[in-house]
């Protein structure tokens, strides 16, 4: 496990070792009544934003898409998202072929199409272990791809 406090920074961490760097933001979506309340205060102390919605409702998803379609940041800019909804996988391409830098933890029996709608992919596990090793856990189809100072928006869903 991991320490609610210790999500932001290990994330930033695993970001970091790929040469990703600038600010991150970072937006958590899900049924929040399922997490106590310290964790939420934790969470909120490292400057995740959290947003109640429903996993398994259309809300959800909908909120998300339209979180990622009219994020506010021009390309190029990098886009995280932590997810096992792999009704996003066309959101996050077409986001790809807008210029934004898109990567991807999710879990282990993810599809080969949710899998290749990011440039770079984790592991979710992974991204919350120490160390994290980037050519064991992490697989960047882009070499080129990494080096950067854009702000990075790190959605998670729970």
């Amino acid at each position: 496990g991991c320490k609610a406090q210790e999500v932001a920074q290990k994330i930033s961490s695993a970001l970091g070792k790929l040469n990703y760097r600038g600010p991150i933001s970072i937006t958590a979506y899900g049924n929040m009544n399922h997490i106590p309340p310290s964790v939420k205060k934790a969470l909120f102390s490292t400057g995740v934003v959290l947003n109640h919605v429903h996993v398994n409702s259309r809300q959800y998803r909908l909120h998300i898409f339209r979180e990622v379609l009219y994020w506010e940041d021009p390309a190029p800019a990098n886009l995280m998202l932590i997810s096992r909804d792999e009704g996003l996988a066309s959101t996050l391409s077409d986001q790809q072929s807008k210029g934004y830098n898109v990567l991807l933890a999710h879990p282990p029996n993810a599809s080969d199409e949710f899998v290749s709608s990011a440039k770079t992919t984790w592991l979710w596990s992974s991204l919350l272990k120490e160390p994290l090793m980037s050519s064991q856990t992490c697989h960047n189809s882009h070499p080129n791809i990494g080096t950067t100072t854009e702000k990075t928006q790190a959605e998670a869903s729970f």
